[in-house]
């Protein structure tokens, strides 16, 4: 699990090109983790766990993933499955500011797509279907580019995600990043210990203790820095955690209750259906390709 404050992560600067492209397994095992650059994700191989923002999830080999600036991720290895096989994992990462092109970049009308693209960002995106068999081609010829083709090459990519109606959100709407603030150490107390501990019972007196606040001001503090109740994003890690473990199928849907940090099954699938639109079942079965999405 995840055991600290998420930390800014210098990304190297690369002397001869705006942004950088990497093609081996440094996107891996990373600590908790935040940087201002955009970052473009394809898992050619490997299993392990996403953790990005409030979302947990498994990695798929396959899957396209950008990740919004200061937006706080880490992606672990599955050590069962690396002592299985000890082969490293693949992955294409591009890294880039938002505004190296310029600082008009994203006010240009006909970049507009790619403008809402990294504002959607913020809160994490997968894409999936022709949008990312399409996408994954062009991010594994993209280190081989060079000068002009390699900026038009990036652009490409974004402008066919931005684009793309085949997304999804890895956080629900209101999510909103604190990482990068200066006044954040309070908050980011309340993550640490939030994602340590939510499979267990977790008490308003505990987390407002973290913050030196009386529960009361500790609740008014939370709502106003992240437009929701300590609850609502409690549930919304534990939810999250649930569909990791419904997604795997290893698990039965109240053994999954249970493991999520949820005391009871009605409960659950009440909170799993507000959030997720659908019921556990029908989440695993869509999951495991049972049904169609």
């Amino acid at each position: 699990m995840i055991s600290q404050k998420p930390q800014l992560l210098k990304v190297p600067e690369h002397l001869d090109y705006s942004f950088v492209v990497k093609g081996d397994a440094i996107a891996w095992d990373n600590p908790w983790h935040y940087h201002p650059e955009v970052e473009l994700l394809y898992c050619i191989k490997g299993k392990g766990t996403n953790f990005v923002g409030n979302c947990i999830r498994s990695i798929e080999e396959g899957e396209v993933l950008l990740l919004g600036k200061n937006l706080p991720h880490t992606r672990q290895r599955d050590r069962v499955h690396y002592l299985a096989n000890p082969e490293s994992p693949e992955t294409v990462v591009v890294q880039f500011n938002e505004d190296f092109l310029g600082k008009e970049f994203l006010s240009v009308k006909e970049f507009q797509p790619i403008g809402t693209l990294l504002e959607r960002a913020q809160r994490g995106l997968t894409f999936y279907g022709e949008t990312r068999l399409a996408v994954a081609e062009r991010l594994l010829g993209l280190a081989a580019l060079s000068g002009t083709n390699r900026v038009l090459a990036l652009l490409t990519i974004l402008d066919c995600l931005g684009r793309s109606s085949e997304v999804e959100y890895l956080n629900p709407a209101g999510y909103v990043s604190t990482a990068h603030e200066k006044s954040s150490e309070k908050i980011n107390r309340v993550y640490e210990y939030t994602i340590n501990h939510f499979r267990e019972a977790i008490s308003l007196a505990e987390v407002a203790a973290l913050t030196n606040l009386s529960v009361s001001a500790f609740c008014r503090y939370f709502k106003l820095r992240t437009r929701k109740s300590y609850f609502q994003y409690l549930t919304e890690v534990r939810v999250g955690f649930a569909c990791k473990l419904l997604t795997e199928g290893e698990l039965d849907i109240g053994p999954v209750c249970y493991a999520s940090g949820f005391n009871n099954l009605s409960h659950f699938h009440r909170q799993f259906k507000k959030i997720v639109n659908l019921t556990p079942k029908e989440y695993e079965q869509r999951s495991q390709g049972k049904i169609p999405a």
